[in-house]
């Protein structure tokens, strides 16, 4: 199974608990780290059971999500939707504030909330990620669907009523 690690490009905090734990469980023979790509963004992490990269272009790092069978990933918006679009596996591990990992537990609720629907799993220890690896294959996320044209509409559908607004209060101007 070829597993891609991601992290995103937060460059103030630190996420080298995951990267530990996948190199545990390379150790303990659950993930075989020839079979393991992982972005490290700006940890610059370095491990000895599979290959590591800082940052990769948008191209590129598409072609890779392409070339997966599972995507570890923190909770960012961007890579999770990417890798729904593309039906692909998905295990959450987000960054959390307790771990000084981020700011906030946005990453949580986001993780929560795709989890919910069907569309992930959730893991915030070894041991759940340990769990939904091995049982990964017992997965089948639900279809993603994205709500970008509904939000769309009704941006555009709400500018258009104000520049309307705009317009009659500039015809009915009193002189």
């Amino acid at each position: 199974m070829k597993v891609l690690v991601t992290i995103g490009s937060m460059s103030e905090k630190k996420f080298t608990r995951l990267f530990n734990i996948i190199d545990e469980l390379c150790s303990e023979g659950v993930l075989d780290g020839n079979q393991i790509i992982a972005q490290v963004g700006f940890d610059h992490y370095e491990s000895s059971y599979y290959k590591c990269f800082d940052m990769v272009a948008d191209e590129d790092f598409k072609k890779m999500i392409d070339e997966c069978d599972l995507v570890v990933t923190h909770a960012g918006t961007g890579t999770v939707t990417a890798c729904l679009k593309k039906r692909k596996k998905v295990i959450i591990f987000p960054r959390m504030a307790v771990y000084d990992e981020h700011y906030d537990d946005h990453q949580m609720e986001l993780s929560e909330l795709f989890a919910k629907k069907g569309y992930v799993l959730q893991a915030t220890s070894k041991e759940e990620l340990k769990f939904h690896i091995r049982h990964i294959g017992e997965f089948t996320p639900v279809p993603f669907v994205s709500n970008n044209e509904r939000m769309n509409k009704i941006i555009i559908d709400f500018i258009e009523r104000q520049e309307g607004k705009k317009a009659d209060k500039r015809f009915c101007r009193k002189e």
